[in-house]
């Protein structure tokens, strides 16, 4: 594919400017590690919850190629228990395989600029698999920060 438009929908996990401080958020990362004829668009909202995803939907740019998701998290926080199971999809970046450095956040949850780098390379290899894939795939990160 020569072009693409990858769009990130959720929470703090892809809108992390807040957490960064002067450095690049995960979007900006993102388009870093995409080809330059791809584009990028932030529609996550910090604090948002499963609930707020269809709202973000309505304002799907039209040449959008991929949708990724990280949506949950905010639900999740008084299930924190839940999280120790395997999630089950088409293909997923699996955090705690990804940020597994403290350096990785800049909190308890919130990815840094060292964790969102690696979230960015993460996602920009999930638009690149093939339609021939496996029917499920865990991303980890394939080099160190």
């Amino acid at each position: 594919m020569s072009t693409g438009h990858v769009v990130l929908l959720g929470e703090s996990i892809f809108d992390n400017k807040a957490y960064v401080g002067r450095g690049p958020d995960v979007v900006n990362q993102l388009r870093d590690e995409l080809p330059p004829t791809w584009q990028a668009t932030l529609l996550a909202v910090d604090g948002d919850v499963i609930s707020g995803v269809p709202r973000q939907l309505r304002c799907l740019p039209r040449d959008a190629t991929h949708l990724v998701i990280s949506a949950g998290g905010n639900d999740a926080l008084g299930f924190a228990y839940l999280l120790q199971s395997p999630a089950r999809s088409e293909a997923e970046v699996d955090l705690r395989l990804i940020c597994n450095q403290d350096g990785d956040y800049a909190n308890a949850i919130e990815p840094s600029v060292q964790g969102g780098a690696k979230i960015a390379r993460a996602v920009a290899a999930v638009v690149g698999l093939r339609q021939d894939s496996p029917a499920s795939i865990v991303i980890a990160s394939d080099r160190d920060s």
